[in-house]
């Protein structure tokens, strides 16, 4: 979604994606020496972070950090900052979502632990050392720990949910519902192509078999701790999302 937003004509996102600018003293002494590759080009000064925006002119820009939703005082920041602010969150089965950052964490080489139970198993430990927040698996597929704060803030009709396994099998009309919500053209014919690079695909698929090998009745127990995060986003969209599911069990 950010790629395809980045090549908006109407919008301007930073070619950096990671600014983490709002997310700064969650992240603590950790930036101090990153070994996360994506929190290499966190801002930590303001002037800095708004001349990041400086090229928009009369663009709407945007700040794409995926870390935000990863830490508790981001949200609060911008608000106090950017009260008119449009969030949009894109969510996928929360099992899977969790499976997938263990096994993209591999490739990056900033995941240590090749067992996916055994990183799920380290989460409170690496809490308190502070690591990177894109170690925290299960955190990451807690929905309503993220979205609750941010409808509370800014309001639920500034906060859009997408779903990606909605936007995988009707990509227009998830594009016509993000148009809606941002108030851009929604002219496709203006935005290029934008594969995946084939390499990044091949590595991905590669680690995540490296990342299934697990105790069954760790995932089991993983995947009813996620139910209660389905079933409130499905509340929280008004559609139910038996995909999900599906998803979570394979």
């Amino acid at each position: 979604m950010w790629r395809w937003l980045s090549a908006h004509p109407d919008l301007f996102l930073p070619a950096r994606r990671e600014l983490g600018y709002y997310a700064v003293p969650d992240l603590g002494t950790f930036l101090e020496k990153p070994e996360d590759p994506r929190l290499l080009d966190v801002i930590d000064d303001p002037n800095r972070y708004s001349k990041a925006f400086a090229p928009s002119g009369d663009r709407m820009s945007g700040d794409g950090s995926s870390v935000y939703s990863l830490v508790s005082g981001a949200a609060r920041r911008m608000f106090k900052n950017k009260p008119d602010a449009k969030l949009v969150f894109m969510l996928e089965a929360p099992v899977r979502r969790a499976l997938t950052a263990h096994a993209y964490n591999l490739t990056l080489e900033v995941e240590t632990e090749p067992h996916f139970e055994k990183a799920l198993l380290l989460e409170s430990e690496r809490k308190e050392q502070g690591v990177s927040p894109f170690l925290l698996y299960a955190r990451g597929s807690r929905y309503r720990q993220m979205i609750e704060p941010v409808d509370d803030l800014f309001g639920r009709d500034n906060v859009l949910i997408l779903i990606a396994e909605e936007a995988e099998r009707a990509p227009q009309a998830t594009v016509d519902r993000l148009c809606a919500f941002l108030g851009i053209r929604n002219d496709a014919g203006s935005l290029p192509s934008l594969p995946r690079p084939r390499q990044s695909v091949v590595s991905e698929m590669l680690a995540r078999v490296r990342s299934r090998r697990r105790q069954p009745e760790i995932c089991a127990q993983f995947r009813s701790e996620m139910q209660s995060e389905v079933h409130w986003v499905e509340q929280r969209v008004g559609s139910a999302l038996d995909a999900w599911m599906f998803k979570d069990q394979e």
